[in-house]
């Protein structure tokens, strides 16, 4: 008990000053000094905690913008990858038809694969690796798909040949509705991927949808090969002939490979 006398004098001693100095403003005065005396550390200490704040958050900017490009990079690679699948899906499609059009048609063919192309406003042709080494000859029809004609040989040297689509402004080929084995029209090429049927005659049936095909006019081009789809139909009474805008059966910019059809056998029979 007397060992902690003293301990409780000194703590009612301090007490006793405290209240002293804070009844004659000394203690506000000396809180006062601490705090105005730390302020710059604490202003310090405040820039330090924001530098570091707004070092991270650019920092995590920064990251965002590397995760971001990185899943535009994905995303543009993914488009790639998504076209090219399309592509393989549709020429493989065409070569199944193809194959399974020569299988019954008894048609003497050169399979050829495309290896260039030129499409413009005026021209529609596409270069193909196959030449009068292989028996080829200008005039030959060439198809895709299920015995769609896209084409014919203009031109060729010994290993390549090029091919004139229907759409190129050049290109004349008489056509027959499907099935009525009768010359009714001219699909003539207008450019830009369109072509027109022409010089059908009033009094001939042509509604929209109808399907034309070669008449077998030209000695190198057999008869009934699918063409176009008629689509919309201009039709003068007053006129002797009423005429048709066409949509080509294969788009050109997916022909990678077609077949020739050579003349030795146009008719199958």
């Amino acid at each position: 008990m007397k060992r902690r006398l003293p301990i409780y004098i000194f703590i009612i001693g301090a007490m006793v000053v405290a209240s002293v100095l804070y009844g004659t403003g000394i203690l506000g005065f000396l809180n006062d000094s601490m705090r105005y005396l730390s302020l710059p550390f604490a202003r310090f200490a405040a820039a330090v905690g924001f530098e570091v704040s707004d070092a991270t958050r650019q920092e995590s900017v920064g990251e965002l913008r590397v995760k971001a490009k990185d899943l535009e990079d994905r995303l543009a690679a993914m488009s790639v990858d998504y076209v090219k699948l399309r592509g393989l899906e549709e020429e493989n499609r065409l070569l199944r038809e193809t194959a399974k059009f020569l299988s019954t048609s008894g048609y003497d063919y050169v399979g050829t694969r495309v290896i260039g192309r030129k499409m413009d406003a005026h021209t529609a042709t596409i270069l193909i690796d196959r030449g009068t080494k292989d028996g080829l000859e200008k005039g030959m029809a060439v198809i895709a798909g299920d015995g769609i004609m896209v084409g014919k040989i203009i031109s060729l040297s010994e290993r390549v040949s090029t091919v004139m689509l229907i759409t190129d402004e050049r290109s004349r080929i008489a056509v027959s509705p499907a099935g009525a084995h009768k010359l009714f029209g001219l699909i003539q090429g207008a450019g830009n991927g369109v072509a027109q049927l022409t010089l059908v005659p009033q009094g001939e049936k042509l509604e929209r949808n109808d399907i034309v095909v070669t008449a077998g006019t030209e000695d190198r081009v057999p008869a009934n090969l699918a063409l176009a789809l008629v689509d919309s139909i201009d039709s003068r009474p007053t006129e002797a002939f009423k005429s048709a805008a066409i949509l080509p059966l294969v788009r050109p910019d997916t022909l990678n490979m077609v077949v020739v059809l050579r003349p030795s056998a146009l008719s199958p029979e």
